[in-house]
């Protein structure tokens, strides 16, 4: 139905999740049970999902949370045993979940949750919003201090992380920009030692955690 809020519900257990989409399809809500969050991930993007809703313990292991592909645009609302876990929380909002609900919360509560995430809003429970706030306040400082870092880098460097980035080994990026294996080992060492980081894997990382997916494809062959 044209106007439908379309939700995905991911839970280890599918009847679990049947439970809650019917729940959601009862006040007016489009919704999609799952098991588990590849699936969640592949059906969100195959009915162009608004939401998804999942349990925590499938973004969560070990106490941390997986990170939440953002490129499928589809913000993320967990739902919870309770609000008592401060650091799972601030690994959720970092790994991108934008809605946190106890399973003790009344239906009223998860609609009005997924409405406001939809929106754009972001949706913690009191008791853990202090905590949050200052944890994403330093990784902000950190995202600062690593564009910094990133912005240091000479054109040349740049274009070697690129190509790095997309998975090249040294003699690939040598041939795509013209250089001797050795010209790149060395722009590979030089680049680590400005990133301030021990491998080009973690070169990579932070690429990733500072610059848009578009600025790291790359750059175009050069003919000679």
């Amino acid at each position: 139905m044209a106007g439908e809020i379309q939700v995905v519900v991911a839970d280890r257990r599918r009847s679990v999740a049947e439970v809650l989409a019917l729940g959601l399809r009862q006040v007016g809500m489009a919704s999609h049970a799952v098991t588990g969050m590849r699936a969640a991930c592949r059906v969100a993007a195959a009915e162009h999902a608004d939401v998804v809703v999942a349990d925590i313990g499938l973004v969560a292991e070990d106490g941390a949370a997986s990170p939440w592909p953002r490129r499928l645009g589809v913000p993320l609302v967990v739902l919870s045993d309770g609000d008592r876990s401060e650091d799972l929380a601030c690994a959720a909002v970092r790994a991108g979940v934008r809605g946190w609900v106890s399973k003790d919360s009344s239906m009223q509560q998860l609609l009005t949750v997924i409405r406001g995430v939809r929106r754009g809003e972001t949706w913690i429970p009191p008791g853990l919003l202090t905590r949050v706030l200052g944890e994403l306040m330093t990784l902000r400082n950190s995202l600062e201090e690593e564009s910094g870092r990133l912005a240091s880098l000479t054109a040349r460097e740049r274009e070697v992380l690129e190509c790095l980035s997309a998975g090249m080994s040294r003699a690939e990026i040598g041939r795509r920009l013209f250089l001797s294996t050795n010209t790149v080992r060395t722009h590979v060492q030089n680049l680590m030692v400005k990133l301030d980081v021990h491998s080009s894997v973690a070169a990579v990382a932070l690429a990733h955690r500072v610059a848009p997916p578009e600025a790291l494809s790359p750059p175009p062959v050069r003919r000679r």
